[in-house]
C-alpha cells in the first residue's frame, strides 16, 4: 500500500489500522490472519 493509500484511510476511515506484524501488510479490519502470509499476529493501531 503505497503513502497516498495510507493517507486515504487515515482521512476517510475511522482512525484504526491493523498490519501484520510478520510481513506489514495493512488491513481496515481485523483478519484472523495474514492472507499474504499466514501469519497470526496482527497489529491494531488507533489514531
Amino acid at each position: 500500500m503505497g503513502m497516498v493509500s495510507r493517507l486515504r484511510l487515515l482521512i476517510d476511515g475511522d482512525g484504526e489500522l491493523y498490519e501484520c506484524r510478520n510481513c506489514g501488510t495493512k488491513f481496515d479490519h481485523e483478519p484472523d490472519a495474514c492472507p499474504t502470509c499466514g501469519a497470526g499476529e496482527i497489529a491494531h493501531y488507533e489514531f
